[in-house]
């Protein structure tokens, strides 16, 4: 082969490397792009954990019927009172949600409701329960990081009084003991949870109030049990985060159109030199130890020279005969011949050449 044929082929292939470098770095660089835009969207899709505080407090007072013993007509909290003056009970229920990040989005709903529960004295169990609701379940969507719930409740004493005054006459009971309580319940959810799941998370701020008693004394309680560290679960919101998303599936798309236009572009653009080289590396890498190489040429006078079609037929009459494969591959690296000696003076030779390869490719080409 010329020189200037060699220098035409080195030139060709080189072109041919660089411009495959060239997609696979555009490959490689776009999946990045690809894969960084689908970890944003997962990391800014991500459920994770806010801590919270929470206190409660109530106050009250209670509002007396005429009378000539009191100036005012209501008497403040902390008090005990006579039953039978009492006209109505005004309470102020007051919740305190404060959050220690911001941007968070969450919800929260409340409801007030008052249960009316006759026992005996010596017993845990109900002879007579009753709720009512006094206000209905309020649901808000918020981003504050302070959230304050304040609600009066006034509180009609003698219904609930005279209601269970007749239901014990009626039965003629006795020893009983019966309890209203104002209950008022928070429940505070984070953006990924839903309220029915949550209803054990509920918060209780409770006012308990004796019925059917000549005095009164009113108990105020609650289940906030850890004001610090509550947790909920959330989920930050972004503006315009199903963008990464599109973005990375575009991008991905592309790639892949890239990896088949790169494919195409190395089957067409591929040269017989190619073909040839592939070809000798693997036959050296995976038959090495079944191959000598030759450092002179081999003389085919004195033998009667049988052509093999393909490699692994030269194995198998290696095999057979029990003889070594020898190789000698030309100077310019266009050609290659295996050659297995008989002592029948047989020589079974297997060529691998630049030029039937070449052969072989317009020949493809025609037929296409």
């Amino acid at each position: 082969m010329k020189k200037n044929q060699v220098n035409a082929i080195l030139i060709n292939q080189a072109k041919r490397r660089n411009t495959v470098f060239a997609f696979v770095c555009f490959i490689v660089i776009i999946a990045l792009f690809a894969l960084s835009f689908f970890l944003i969207f997962i990391e800014r899709n991500k459920d994770y954990y806010v801590n919270y505080n929470e206190n409660s407090n109530i106050d009250y007072k209670v509002y007396l019927k005429d009378n000539v013993f009191f100036e005012k007509n209501y008497l403040e909290n902390d008090k005990e009172y006579i039953a039978s003056l009492i006209d109505f009970v005004d309470a102020e229920f007051e919740y305190n949600l404060s959050l220690e990040e911001k941007d968070i989005e969450y919800k929260y709903s409340y409801r007030i409701e008052a249960d009316v529960n006759v026992k005996r004295k010596d017993s845990n169990n109900s002879l007579y329960f009753v709720t009512e609701s006094l206000l209905e379940e309020v649901e808000t969507l918020s981003s504050s990081t302070n959230v304050r719930i304040n609600k009066n409740v006034r509180i009609d004493y003698n219904h609930y009084n005279d209601l269970i005054k007749k239901f014990i006459s009626t039965y003629s009971l006795e020893d009983i003991e019966s309890i209203l309580t104002i209950n008022m319940y928070i429940n505070v959810v984070g953006s990924c949870e839903e309220f029915s799941e949550n209803a054990n998370k509920e918060s209780v701020i409770s006012l308990n109030i004796p019925l059917t008693t000549k005095t009164v004394a009113i108990d105020l309680s609650n289940n906030l049990v850890s004001t610090q560290n509550n947790v909920m679960q959330c989920k930050k919101t972004y503006d315009n985060n199903f963008l990464f998303l599109l973005l990375g599936s575009i991008l991905t798309v592309l790639d892949f159109l890239l990896i088949v236009i790169t494919i195409k572009y190395e089957i067409k653009t591929r040269t017989a030199e190619n073909i040839y080289e592939r070809e000798l590396k693997k036959i050296l890498n995976n038959y090495s130890s079944y191959i000598q190489t030759l450092n002179n040429d081999f003389d085919f006078s004195e033998y009667q020279l049988l052509k093999i079609d393909t490699f692994t037929d030269m194995l198998e009459i290696r095999d057979t005969i029990r003889q070594p494969i020898l190789m000698k591959q030309n100077d310019e690296k266009t050609g290659a011949y295996f050659v297995i000696p008989s002592s029948s003076k047989i020589l079974y030779v297997y060529r691998l050449k630049v030029s039937d390869i070449e052969k072989e490719i317009r020949r493809s080409s025609e037929v296409e």
